[in-house]
């Protein structure tokens, strides 16, 4: 049986997809979808450097590899333009489009359309 500082007394078991809990508890649904929403965020911004760290590793190496065949051609800029053009989407995703589209924005234009809403009665 787990008890923790939140009032949750039950099982709680972590999976590759998430954790699951069963038994009684008062954590509020609210700070479910905070910490959720907080956890989304965080991994889109790992995967962004994860992607970065990547990048520059592979890019490196191939320079590396590229510069040791002595080729008269140079042909690792190729590579990084088109994967850097990737990777600005990548970013793009994860820090502007998010902020626009995402799930933050949809939950920020309900609560400004309930406040309308509100407002007219």
């Amino acid at each position: 049986m787990l008890k923790d500082d939140e009032g949750f007394e039950g099982v709680e078991v972590e999976t590759p997809v998430g954790t699951f809990r069963a038994g009684r508890g008062t954590r509020t649904v609210d700070a479910d979808e905070e910490y959720r929403a907080a956890r989304r965020t965080v991994r889109k911004r790992m995967g962004l450097y994860k992607h970065i760290w990547t990048f520059v590793s592979v890019i490196g190496l191939l320079l590396a590899i590229d510069l040791a065949t002595g080729t008269e051609e140079f042909w690792v800029h190729w590579v990084a333009m088109i994967w850097g053009i990737v990777l600005g989407l990548h970013f793009l995703n994860v820090f502007v489009v998010d902020s626009f589209l995402g799930r933050e924005a949809e939950s920020r234009m309900v609560e400004r359309e309930l406040r309308k809403r509100q407002g007219h009665r």
